[in-house]
């Protein structure tokens, strides 16, 4: 986190919205909700070229889902394909390749929106929805699933203005890709690098002048501040300690163009006294951040 503190990486890390609980309907009776679980297409299978042209076009629905799992809350996995291995846990990082819809089959929301096949997620740490993580904790790598969330594990009733209706229900079409192991530890800080220049940037150095555009979390408040609000990259100058000690030592294995991700452990962040309002004493963050700009020190 910056010192001195407020965009988005495409949708996926839109502000979560103050949600209120729904009932759950019956599970033995089909409904609407039903039928539409019931039949839509496999991620895997999915035209992107169709979603990449036009992100409100409706689902294809063709295929049959193997198994379905109804939690209590009422969100609901349905499977078209099961992976292996153990349950993802709060804390790990994995790559999903995935779509979001209202329940005619509308995509608002997807990594194809910014041309990727697969985008970093960190389980447990609120990226997106309450729904979201509750659901990936039943989930394994290899998975291809439709997740139902009803409208209190979604957007709630604020929705996306233009994009998602206030109290709608959503449906995340999702695959598992894998667990994404960090590019580099150093001092218990984690470092995952998920895009670059094709022709890598200048490194960072001590008194380089460094343009950042980032968001910032705690595990208790999700994007508690970031740039992008104010309009302009963040500037700092290395060595200057106007950003936490886990920042700094995370950017000198960073470039120009690099997009990293960055969970800094609370010794390396705010320690025992916490930030006020934001972070919590003893509590972790973690950062998202482009590097746009070097400036090498003269």
């Amino acid at each position: 986190m910056i010192k001195f503190s407020y965009c988005v990486f495409a949708l996926l890390f839109l502000y979560s919205c103050e949600l209120k609980g729904v009932d759950s309907g019956s599970v033995e009776n089909k409904t609407d909700i039903d039928k539409q679980l019931d039949t839509t297409k496999s991620l895997k299978d999915t035209n992107a070229n169709e979603l990449e042209n036009d992100s409100s076009e409706k689902v294809k629905i063709k295929e049959e889902p193997s198994d379905t799992l109804t939690l209590q809350n009422g969100i609901r996995i349905t499977y078209f394909k099961k992976g292996s291995g153990p349950k993802l846990k709060k804390g790990e990082m994995i790559k999903i390749d995935y779509r979001a819809k209202l329940e005619d089959g509308t995509v608002f929301d997807g990594n194809h929106l910014v041309k990727k096949k697969s985008i970093p997620y960190l389980v447990g740490w609120n990226q997106q929805t309450k729904g979201w993580d509750i659901a990936l904790q039943e989930l394994k790598v290899g998975d291809d699933v439709d997740i139902f969330l009803p409208a209190a594990y979604a957007r709630g009733e604020k929705g996306i203005k233009g994009l998602v209706p206030p109290n709608a229900n959503n449906i995340i079409s999702l695959r598992i890709i894998e667990r994404f192991e960090p590019t580099k530890v150093v001092d218990d800080i984690q470092i995952w690098k998920y895009d670059e220049l094709d022709e890598p940037g200048d490194s960072i150095g001590f008194k380089d002048e460094v343009h950042l555009n980032y968001w910032v979390s705690s595990e208790r408040k999700p994007r508690y501040d970031n740039n992008y609000m104010r309009g302009k990259p963040f500037k700092l100058i290395m060595g200057d300690g106007n950003i936490v000690p886990g920042l700094y030592k995370a950017l000198h294995f960073g470039r120009e163009g690099d997009r990293l991700m960055i969970k800094i452990p609370a010794k390396e962040a705010y320690g025992s006294e916490g930030l006020v309002n934001q972070v919590e004493p003893n509590e972790d963050i973690f950062y998202d951040i482009q590097i746009a700009k070097v400036i090498k020190s003269k």
